[in-house]
């Protein structure tokens, strides 16, 4: 089973915009006969808009593409958002998103694995980060896996930084505000299905407000 391919979504689009913003989620549900592929790569799929017929259908990107859209468009309101399937899908190409686990898997994700597969991809993991020098980066219930030291040896010192939340009513979302350069995000997976698109766009969009505020 060969490794899947993940990172800059448009290398261009990325390395050219403002904002760095990289996604870390668990690993790719991929599809039996998906599996047996020679080459499995996330990127290429966004890039050449193959996911836009199920961003709608498919959770995980769709809270995605609307989180990404309300940290470039802050300033658009809820109502005025686009349709992750029109114009919205366009901001997935400025983002960088890398699993822990860099295998095809299934549905469903076992804790115990995603910390192995931590274990074993740390150096890979470690230097991805470091290379794509994010501004921003999303942890879609991810970050429990990571040890702060490793992180801290990447310039992002979690665990020196108060923590804070988009929301201090629910604390879905929470952030670190490391440096005005650096924003830690640690928000629920996109695919939890208790949290609304709504509420998941804007608890991440407060978090990038409120640091872009203190950054000034």
């Amino acid at each position: 089973m060969n490794k899947i391919i993940d990172g800059k979504i448009d290398e261009t689009k990325y390395d050219n915009s403002t904002l760095k913003v990289l996604w870390i989620l668990k690993e790719a549900n991929v599809s039996p006969e998906d599996k047996e592929k020679e080459e499995i790569d996330l990127c290429a799929a966004f890039r050449e808009n193959w996911h836009i017929k199920n961003s709608l259908s498919i959770p995980t990107f769709r809270k995605i593409i609307y989180a990404t859209y309300g940290i470039f468009y802050p300033e658009v309101e809820w109502k005025n958002v686009p349709y992750a399937n029109e114009e919205a899908y366009e901001v997935v190409k400025k983002i960088a998103y890398i699993n822990i686990n860099k295998y095809p898997a299934d549905s469903s994700s076992n804790d115990w694995k995603i910390k192995e597969a931590y274990n074993q991809n740390r150096v890979e993991l470690l230097k991805q980060i470091k290379n794509l020098k994010p501004n921003i980066i999303i942890f879609g219930n991810t970050l429990k896996y990571f040890e702060y030291d490793d992180l801290a040896k990447i310039g992002w010192q979690i665990s020196e930084t108060e923590k804070k939340y988009a929301n201090e009513k629910t604390t879905n979302t929470a952030f670190y505000m490391i440096s005005s350069d650096k924003l830690c995000i640690n928000a629920y997976h996109p695919s939890y299905p208790k949290i609304t698109d709504k509420i998941y766009w804007n608890e991440i969009r407060n978090a990038f407000s409120i640091w872009k505020l203190n950054k000034l």
